[in-house]
């Protein structure tokens, strides 16, 4: 294994337990602060808006930096506002840290993978990129699950803090795996407007950030829809966490492995399938437990698979782009994240939690679209290894 491969991945876990611990988190940071659930979601949306403008941002200020300075930057960043997120005084001052905590994440995974085409060679960049994405998706079966356990147990503060000092960890281990003087191509007003004339690239990003919204539509609020809808909270949620995440990493794991042979544009639509199936089935969760799990795990197959076949997609479609459309990538994830919050709010306080899969499904289903017309424009990839060309 690469060490070098590793650390990133490891410090993408680090990224995506602190992202996603609030969803775990909601109803306790609620419950502290004295707040409504759909206002403690907000907390989600300052994170992903942050991260939205900051990651292109940061691509274009940060890309004459030699990447081991900025990545190392980014997790000490990243673990000192979560060390400062635990001894937070009030909700407006903890509003304030995730907004700043959000500075780590714009830098850490766009240019984590923007990195990698310096690391490896083309024919095997696909698995690279999965497998360092691959640590978001342990996030989720690891890092939030316990997050929300540690919460439940000794309180919220607590599970901040212990992301703040693996941040800082994981800051050290990069240092030392990651050579220096590792440059990418300067990203200036050219290289971001060749991006954005790409019409095949920018439908692209515009898949993400629908298929992103469809997800934390339902996915911010699920710790409330759980308890409210199915009676299940506390270290029952935590395993449903767990289970939710084991499946995004076989997900992951599963694409990765098929990454170099069959067109990202393939893997993208069969993980949009299987998230949209979860959705449109979920009524039938109501009706056993049993079913309830089931499209909870079949959900997390096809959430995380999307992402990383995402950024596979826009590497093939232009890897001297690559440094600014992972960027941007990076920036619609957390763009998706944010209206998905809001539109789960509204969803929530006006017609409930047991409404908040349709949207989940309508966004999704529209993600899809766009993903097949990006695919029937003509975007042209050759795998590693054959002459002929297919789409990515």
């Amino acid at each position: 294994m690469d060490p070098r491969l590793l650390t990133l991945c490891v410090g993408n876990f680090v990224i995506g337990t602190g992202a996603m611990i609030v969803t775990g988190m909601l109803n306790d940071i609620a419950a502290d602060f004295g707040l409504g659930v759909a206002s403690a979601g907000q907390l989600i949306s300052v994170f992903a808006v942050a991260t939205c403008v900051g990651a292109p941002l940061f691509a274009t200020l940060g890309s004459r930096i030699d990447r081991r300075l900025l990545l190392c930057a980014a997790l000490l960043i990243y673990g000192a506002m979560h060390l400062a997120a635990a001894l937070a005084p009030s909700f407006a001052a903890l509003m304030a840290i995730r907004f700043v905590t959000a500075i780590g994440a714009a830098i850490y995974t766009p240019q984590a993978a923007a990195t990698l085409p310096l690391l490896v060679d083309a024919r095997t960049r696909g698995r690279a990129i999965s497998f360092v994405f691959l640590g978001w998706s342990v996030a989720s079966v690891v890092g939030m699950p316990m997050g929300t356990l540690i919460a439940s147990t000794l309180g919220w503060r607590f599970s901040m803090g212990i992301v703040g000092v693996l941040a800082l960890a994981v800051a050290v281990a990069v240092w030392q795996a990651m050579p220096g003087g590792l440059q990418v191509a300067p990203v200036g007003r050219t290289a971001w407007a060749a991006v954005l004339r790409h019409k095949p690239i920018m439908l692209v990003v515009m898949t993400t950030m629908i298929q992103s919204a469809g997800m934390f539509t339902m996915f911010t609020y699920i710790a409330p829809l759980m308890r409210d809808v199915h009676g299940i909270s506390g270290g029952a949620l935590s395993l449903m966490f767990l289970a939710y995440g084991a499946c995004g990493v076989a997900g992951n794991v599963l694409a990765a492995s098929r990454m170099d042979r069959v067109t990202p544009s393939r893997i993208v639509q069969v993980a949009l399938l299987t998230s949209l199936a979860a959705m449109l089935l979920w009524p039938l969760a109501g009706l056993h437990t049993v079913l309830l799990v089931a499209l909870f795990m079949l959900w997390g197959v096809g959430g995380f698979a999307t992402n990383s076949a995402q950024q596979a997609r826009l590497v093939a479609l232009g890897p001297d782009k690559a440094a600014a459309s992972i960027s941007l990538n990076s920036s619609s994830i957390y763009l998706g994240q944010a209206l998905g919050a809001m539109v789960g709010a509204a969803i929530y306080t006006m017609a409930g939690p047991d409404a908040l899969h349709w949207g989940a499904a309508a966004l999704i289903g529209l993600a899809l679209a766009i993903s097949q017309r990006a695919r029937a424009l003509g975007c042209h990839w050759t795998p590693p290894g054959r002459t002929q060309q297919t789409s990515p």
